[in-house]
């Protein structure tokens, strides 16, 4: 069974427009295997970074195709999309990521939403978490991983 996600990037100088993303597997937002190896939505977010420009160069088109770029390992895991309510793309989908720059400029600032599905229908539920990106994952470091 996979958790899938879907990720949207908003630009601050043009907050309407935002970029989409959707990804089959390991949507959560963090796990760290036995191995020490980091996964998860916040990870794949901060994955990006390697491909984006540097902060305080945000632009968000930019960042979605570097998330694309930093993740995508096979056919179909990793698509685009083009509709205002993304998480109703794809049946399953049970996160929403929400990204753009902090402020300062220093930072994403990540808030991440539980999608419920009733009656085939999805809504978003419950925000699960917000904050600064490395914030967030320093955090979800310290609490007992679960197997």
């Amino acid at each position: 069974m996979s958790t899938s996600a879907c990720f949207t990037f908003c630009d601050s100088t043009e907050p309407w427009t935002s970029f989409h993303v959707y990804k089959h597997l390991d949507g959560y937002p963090y796990a760290q295997c036995h191995t020490g190896e980091e996964a998860g939505g916040l990870v794949w977010i901060r994955n990006a970074f390697q491909y984006a420009w540097e902060l305080p160069r945000y632009e968000a088109p930019d960042f979605a195709a570097a998330f694309v770029a930093a993740n995508k390992r096979q056919e179909g895991d990793i698509q685009l999309i083009n509709h205002e309510t993304p998480w109703t793309s794809h049946r399953g989908c049970v996160y929403q990521y929400i990204c753009g720059p902090t402020r300062e400029m220093n930072d994403l600032f990540v808030e991440v939403l539980d999608v419920a599905w009733s009656n085939k229908t999805p809504q978003i539920n419950d925000e699960v978490m917000e904050g600064n990106l490395h914030d967030l994952i320093n955090e979800q470091r310290r609490k007992p991983q679960v197997a």
